[in-house]
C-alpha cells in the first residue's frame, strides 16, 4: 500500500528571508570559495525541497539566465579592456576606436588581473540571481500573498504576478512544444507555431485572472475611514521608501547612512503598522510562524555574519560553518516521501 508521508515546509516569508539573507551574504564576501559554497547550498536546498508547481522552475530558469550573463560578461571583458598593468595571458588584435571612446580598448593584451576581477564580479552577480531564484522556487506565491499584511495585499498581488510570469511562460512553451511533437511537427523552432500560441495562451490566462480578480472584489476600497487620516499610512510609506533609497545612495558613495536608514525603517514600520490597523481585510486560517522558521532566520543571520568575518580571516572552519548555516532549512523541513 502506498502512502505519502507528511510534508514539512517553511513559512513562505521564511523562505524569502533565507534567500535574501544569502544574497546579502553574497554581496558582503569577496572570496570565490565562499561564493561557491553559497551557490552550492542554495541549489541543493532548492532541488531537495521544491515542489512540482510551475513557480518551482524559477531556479532552473535563473541558472540558465545567470550562465548566459556570466558568459557574456567574460566575453566583453576579453574583447574590451582598459589600459593597465598586469601579467599578460594572451593578446588579441587591436582595433582603432574613435576619439570619443578614448580610454577603451577593443582587443589588445588580456591580463590575468582583469580576468580575475571580472570573474569575481560575474560570480557575485551569478550568486545573487541563484539565491533569489531559489527563494522564488520554494516560496508558494499564494501562501506568500496570504502572509502579507493587509495594507500590502495589492502590492503583493502585483509582485507575485511578476515573479511567476517567467515560470508560466516556460511551462506554456513546454506544453506548446509537446503539442507540436504529438502533431508530427519536428521543427525545432517556428514563430507562427510557437510564439503566436504563447501570446494567445498568455492573453487568455490574463483575461481569466482579471475576471476572477474582479469577481473577488480586487481593487474595491471601502470608505470605512474618513478624512485625511487614511492617507497617513501612504505618506509615511512613501517617505520611508524615499529615505531608504537615499540611504542606499549614501552607502554606495561611502557617506554616513545610519541616521537616514534608521529614519526610513521607522517611517516604514509606522506606516505599515498604522495602515494594517486601519485595513479591514481579514485572513482565513493564517499560516503559523513556528520555531523552525525562527531557527532558519537565526541561521540566515549567522550566514551573513560568517561571510563578513571571512573577508578578514578566511579558514576552512568558517567555510564549513557557512555551508551548515546556508543548508539549515534541510534540517527543519522534509520533502515528499513515498513508501
Amino acid at each position: 500500500m502506498n502512502r505519502v508521508n507528511e510534508v514539512r515546509t517553511l513559512h513562505p516569508l521564511a523562505w524569502w528571508f533565507w534567500g535574501i539573507s544569502l544574497a546579502i551574504a553574497t554581496s558582503r564576501t569577496a572570496n570565490v570559495w565562499l561564493l561557491a559554497i553559497i551557490i552550492t547550498a542554495t541549489i541543493v536546498v532548492t532541488f531537495a525541497r521544491r515542489s512540482n508547481d510551475p513557480w518551482a522552475a524559477a531556479l532552473t530558469i535563473g541558472i540558465k539566465i545567470a550562465c548566459v550573463a556570466l558568459f557574456i560578461r567574460m566575453v566583453i571583458a576579453i574583447i574590451f579592456g582598459v589600459p593597465g598593468d598586469g601579467r599578460v595571458i594572451f593578446t588579441l588584435p587591436r582595433i582603432r576606436l574613435p576619439e570619443w571612446l578614448a580610454g577603451i580598448l577593443l582587443g589588445g593584451d588580456v591580463t590575468s588581473e582583469r580576468l580575475n576581477f571580472v570573474l569575481m564580479e560575474s560570480l557575485t552577480i551569478f550568486a545573487l540571481v541563484i539565491t533569489l531564484a531559489g527563494a522564488s522556487s520554494l516560496a508558494n506565491p499564494k501562501q506568500t500573498l496570504r502572509s502579507l499584511p493587509g495594507i500590502l495585499h495589492e502590492a503583493g498581488v502585483a509582485l507575485i504576478i511578476a515573479t511567476t510570469l517567467i515560470p508560466h511562460f516556460a511551462m506554456s512553451l513546454k506544453r506548446i512544444s509537446q503539442a507540436r511533437k504529438l502533431r508530427g511537427d519536428e521543427k525545432r523552432f517556428s514563430f507562427k507555431r510557437s510564439v503566436i500560441p504563447l501570446f494567445e495562451e498568455s492573453l487568455e490566462r490574463a483575461l481569466i485572472m482579471a475576471e476572477s480578480m474582479e469577481a473577488r472584489g480586487y481593487g474595491h476600497k471601502p470608505d470605512a475611514v474618513a478624512g485625511g487620516r487614511k492617507k497617513a499610512p501612504t505618506i509615511l510609506i512613501l517617505i520611508g521608501t524615499g529615505t531608504l533609497l537615499f540611504s542606499l545612495l549614501q552607502m554606495l558613495i561611502g557617506s554616513r547612512y545610519a541616521i537616514t536608514l534608521a529614519f526610513s525603517i521607522f517611517c516604514l514600520a509606522c506606516g505599515l503598522t498604522l495602515g494594517n490597523q486601519m485595513n479591514t481585510r481579514s485572513k482565513y486560517r493564517p499560516i503559523p510562524w513556528r520555531k523552525e522558521e525562527l531557527l532558519v532566520m537565526v541561521a540566515s543571520i549567522g550566514a551573513i555574519t560568517l561571510a563578513i568575518i571571512a573577508n578578514f580571516a578566511f579558514n576552512p572552519l568558517i567555510a564549513v560553518a557557512l555551508l551548515l548555516t546556508c543548508m539549515a532549512p534541510l534540517c527543519v523541513t522534509s520533502g515528499k516521501a513515498h513508501s
